[in-house]
Order: C-alpha cells, then structure tokens, then sequence
C-alpha cells in the first residue's frame, strides 16, 4: 500500500455519514471500492474547503464492505462534530498527516479574542450610551479591536490621536482615570494539507504570501496574529509534478 500517490480528486459521487462509535462511513449514492472510486489505503475528506463549505476532517480508509459501506482506521484527524449527509471527497495525500494534530485543527475550533497586555485609563468621563471614549492609550489600539465594558466586548470602529469610536455604545459609564481593558481578536488557526499543481491560477511562482517552493502534497498553516496580520506558513509534505487537483480543496482556500 502506498504512502501516498498524486490524486487529490479520486471519485466521490454521492454523500456519506459517519457513525464515531464504530468508524463505519455510510454512503448514498456513492462507488466505494468500484472502478474509479475510492480503494483501501485512500483517505476520506469529509466536507470541503470551497467557498460557504465545512470541512470535518481526514481519515484513513482501512477497509470496503461494499459500495455504500467503509471503515476508517481513526477519528483523531475529524472535528467531532456530526457527520450526515455531507459531501465527501477521496484523495492519495500523505497518510501521515492525517495523525498529525497540526494538520486536524480548524478555524471554527481555535477562533476568539485575547485581552491585551497594553491598557491605560481613561481622559475624561464617558456616559452610558456614548460610543467615543477619550483615552491617552489608543496609540495601541487598532481598529476591530474590543473594548471591555460591563462584561461585554464592544467592538472598536476607530482610532484617533486620543480617542476610540467604537461599533456601539457603552452600558456602564466610565469615570476619568479609570483602567480601560482591551481585547484582540486571535486564532483563526488553520492547518490542512493541498494538493497543489504548478499554474498561474494556483500561485506557484506569484509574489504572494500563499506562494509554495513546489508542486506537490503541502501543508499550509494559516492564523491571525496578535497584532491582526495574517501569517501563512507552507510545508512541503511531497514534492511531486502531476497532481491532480479538487475543486472541494482549493488552494489557497477562498474565505
């Protein structure tokens, strides 16, 4: 059994679901194991990573009983989130990866905000029910940020010189002097392996931050950092020309 091949689009007609206490995938509509279909040693890509899709998570498949009936070797590369009537694909990438906890985190599960370290307090005096706070710390705030405020996060829609417009107003009024705490948003965390083929259309060669050193299997981690900036990070997992692609995987993903 191979470790891996250069197919990330084997046949996938049909829908599946997915029972976690015994690992058997039920398909409707689907070829398990028939020409063209998928084969033991593929693995399973539960939804899809195009445009407005959910992706689950990867899985190895161990065995066929028949067409609409297979069983994956493990759970850990899946969410846990439930698994019925969703698109599926199969692919050859790198089984490896499929354990791999880097390659099994998503943004749904690592999203959030975090308190920044900076604070300061307040100018003058804000009211309830006024959506600008004067305040001598904005110059380390920026816009989308959050102000904490009666136990709320109340998002920053504009920074000045020595002010903060935020999105909405505040429910508990804040005295001059008084210790402002913010938050920033963080995660957005995003690890999945691509099959990835040479072309305009897919990056290789651009002068973008998506930009891969080959064609092949790669690992692409994407997240948010503490100051708001989106970092990308590529890992060349099999480098290898003829990959065949799938519109359920884009790369780089659209939003």
């Amino acid at each position: 059994m191979a470790l891996w091949g250069n197919n990330d689009n084997v046949g996938s007609a049909g829908t599946v679901s997915l029972n976690y206490a015994t690992a058997t995938v039920t398909g409707t509509g689907t070829s398990f194991g028939i020409a063209g279909g998928c084969s033991e040693g593929d693995v399973i890509r539960f939804g899809s990573r195009g445009s407005g899709g959910t992706f689950f998570g990867d899985a190895v498949i161990v065995s066929i009983a028949n067409s609409e009936s297979l069983t994956i070797g493990s759970t850990m590369g899946l969410t846990g989130a439930a698994i019925a009537g969703a698109q599926f694909t199969v692919s050859q990438l790198p089984k490896s990866s499929v354990l791999n906890v880097a390659f099994s985190r998503t943004k749904a599960e690592t999203a959030g905000t975090q308190t920044i370290p900076q604070f300061g307090s307040a100018t003058t005096n804000a009211g309830v029910g006024t959506d600008l706070v004067e305040t001598a710390v904005s110059t380390f705030i920026n816009a989308n940020d959050f102000l904490i405020n009666d136990g709320n996060d109340i998002i920053i829609s504009s920074v000045a010189s020595a002010s903060i417009t935020l999105g909405s107003t505040i429910s508990a009024g804040i005295a001059t002097g008084e210790q402002l705490r913010f938050k920033r948003r963080e995660g957005g965390y995003d690890a999945v392996v691509y099959g990835v083929e040479n072309g305009p259309d897919l990056l290789l060669g651009a002068n973008t931050q998506y930009n891969v050193d080959a064609e092949g299997w790669v690992g692409v981690t994407t997240y948010i950092d503490n100051e708001g900036n989106l970092r990308v990070k590529k890992e060349t997992l099999v480098a290898m020309s003829g990959i065949t692609t799938s519109t359920a995987f884009p790369y780089p993903t659209p939003e």
